[in-house]
């Protein structure tokens, strides 16, 4: 009873609240759906964000909503998911505000001290796993979210891997997921700017693989509306954004890894490719044909 009381109290305080009056007509699953994708409209893929952010808040599997559209949501879930499609109408990603995000067939919590993983950077996973051998020490630079090392884990039982990052929060986040996909006791975490505060003799006379999807976004390029949500530290490298692939490669010649994996835009493939001698070089190109992760391949010496 009181419940009731209380939630009709609400209902009428807030009804006079700008914007309120659309989604309170929205009585089931479909209508919300249909009025989620009206506000989301200007991005492309509206309905997919309807539905993932009504699903985040029912609690349900985004198939369920189609399954139960004539469901009937209560007053306190329609509010909620309309704050939430308000905040992605201004550009916040989706995945901050589910607090997830799916890579490479895991599921990866995020938040805003870590880059939202992106499809690209799979190919970078899959180029890593195609040149992985036994006894390699996995090295990942710039981990964020770690969603790069635990990924290869997952599906290199014996490999064993360290990961360094600026960020002290992101090297947490990192962690947690490390935990929830049962690689954690295979990894070991490095709060360093790069490997200025990595003992390096631990990687010496290692057969070493680094993988590193480092800021490269040149200052000047515009990029999509998400990213002003993201860590800015983590997107741009300066004027032609290499200024810290370069101080990686730099830090990386005294160990002679046996294969470096970077995420990079097409056009600084080239560039990267002349800063460390002895390395054969390869790409791997995106499904629009574009190079995104360049492989160096130690020579036999």
């Amino acid at each position: 009873m009181f419940r009731n009381t209380l939630e009709q109290y609400l209902v009428k305080k807030t009804l006079c609240k700008r914007g309120l009056f659309d989604i309170l007509r929205c009585v089931n699953i479909k209508e919300l759906l249909q009025w989620g994708s009206r506000e989301l409209i200007a991005f492309d893929s509206a309905r997919l964000d309807a539905e993932l952010l009504l699903s985040h808040v029912l609690g349900v599997d985004p198939a369920y909503l189609i399954a139960h559209d004539e469901k009937k949501p209560g007053f306190f879930a329609r509010r909620r998911f309309k704050k939430l499609v308000a905040r992605r109408k201004k550009g916040e990603p989706v995945a901050y505000l589910r607090g997830h995000r799916e890579f490479y067939g895991l599921d990866f919590q995020v938040n805003e001290h870590v880059l939202v993983p992106r499809p690209d950077t799979e190919l970078l996973v899959e180029a890593a796993l195609e040149v992985i051998q036994p006894g390699d020490l996995l090295l990942d630079v710039g981990t964020g979210s770690g969603c790069i090392p635990i990924s290869i884990l997952k599906r290199v039982p014996e490999l064993k891997a360290m990961a360094t990052d600026i960020s002290a929060s992101a090297l947490e986040v990192a962690k947690l997921n490390a935990k929830k996909h049962d690689v954690f006791s295979r990894m070991r975490f490095f709060h360093s700017n790069l490997l200025k505060d990595v003992d390096l003799s631990m990687l010496e006379g290692k057969s070493l693989v680094v993988t590193a999807n480092l800021p490269y976004v040149p200052k000047n390029y515009q990029v999509n509306v998400e990213t002003k949500f993201e860590p800015q530290i983590a997107l741009y490298g300066g004027d032609d954004g290499l200024d810290v692939y370069w101080r990686l490669l730099e830090e990386l010649v005294p160990l002679k890894p046996r294969v470096i994996l970077l995420e990079c835009y097409d056009f600084q493939k080239a560039i990267l490719a002349d800063k460390i001698p002895g390395y054969e070089l390869k790409k791997v190109q995106s499904a629009l044909g574009e190079a995104r992760v360049l492989i160096l391949e130690r020579k036999d010496e």
